[in-house]
């Protein structure tokens, strides 16, 4: 029997809001989900893979990387705050260059970095990033 999620379930499993699991789904960039005998909508396993994938959380596979099977050159890091996005915008100007990097949730982060680490690190319009925080600080408002 194939297992099915609830919206519930889909938005705590990939740390999005519903209203984005909504957006998402009226806009029609994830694919329709069937309804249960309440009239609650449910997510097959399939539908929930299509939607990691279109949050940026599925990774490539290694041949899709051009990579070997190996986990030669991978790292580790030690930074908890690690936010998977798309890459919006980018900027360059001299030797630096500005990534904008749009959030699953829609919020976007900014980062500079110099113009031959975006190349090095074959950043792309449209494709996948992490932006990797580490801070000895973090202020909050309200």
């Amino acid at each position: 029997m194939t297992r099915h999620y609830t919206s519930a379930q889909v938005c705590a499993l990939l740390g999005i809001s519903a209203k984005t699991l909504y957006l998402w789904e009226r806009s029609g960039k994830i694919p329709t989900p069937a309804r249960d005998r309440r009239g609650w909508r449910v997510f097959s396993e399939r539908q929930l893979t299509a939607i990691r994938r279109h949050a940026g959380l599925v990774e490539p596979t290694p041949a899709a990387a051009g990579k070997s099977g190996s986990s030669a050159g991978k790292s580790t890091l030690s930074a908890r705050n690690q936010l998977r996005g798309t890459v919006v915008s980018i900027s360059s100007d001299g030797i630096l260059s500005e990534v904008v990097l749009r959030l699953p949730d829609g919020q976007e982060i900014v980062a500079v970095v110099t113009r031959s680490s975006a190349k090095r690190l074959g950043i792309r319009k449209g494709h996948g990033a992490t932006a990797i925080i580490k801070a000895t600080e973090v202020m909050l408002s309200t």
